[in-house]
């Protein structure tokens, strides 16, 4: 193995920890009842956005930040990211309201919070195609 193959490798991991980070930080905020994207949820999925459905969506992506940790069930793992990712954008349609302000195409806070999951639906597949390339 060459050394710009083992950086590769370094970096592709440093990137599926980065993302594990991020799914168990936010699923840990809504397990213990904070919901920074409210809006956003309510626009979309309203039994999701409170109560027993926020702390079911806080245990589904602390699984996922979980399971990427530990390498397990890795197509699974990624299939529910991608998903997970895929549903948020679909505030452009439900939630129109809270990702444009004032208006179409200037994105609201919560506009930029859905955009920015377009990178880390990329950064789940990258990871995952990485192991299979590698396997």
């Amino acid at each position: 193995m060459n050394s710009a193959s083992r950086y590769e490798d370094v970096l592709v991991s440093a990137l599926r920890f980065s993302l594990a980070l991020v799914f168990v930080w936010f699923g840990l905020l809504k397990i213990f009842g904070f919901n920074p994207v409210y809006d956003l949820v309510h626009s979309v999925f309203p039994f999701l956005a409170s109560g027993y459905g926020l702390i079911g969506l806080g245990v589904f992506e602390a699984a996922i930040g979980a399971l990427l940790v530990l390498g397990r069930f890795r197509v699974a793992t990624h299939t529910l990211l991608i998903l997970h990712l895929l549903g948020t954008f679909l505030t452009f349609i439900s939630g129109f309201e809270v990702v444009f302000q004032p208006y179409f195409p200037v994105l609201s806070l919560a506009g930029e919070f859905v955009v920015k999951n377009a990178v880390l639906a990329v950064a789940g597949l990258v990871t995952l195609l990485h192991h299979h390339n590698t396997s």
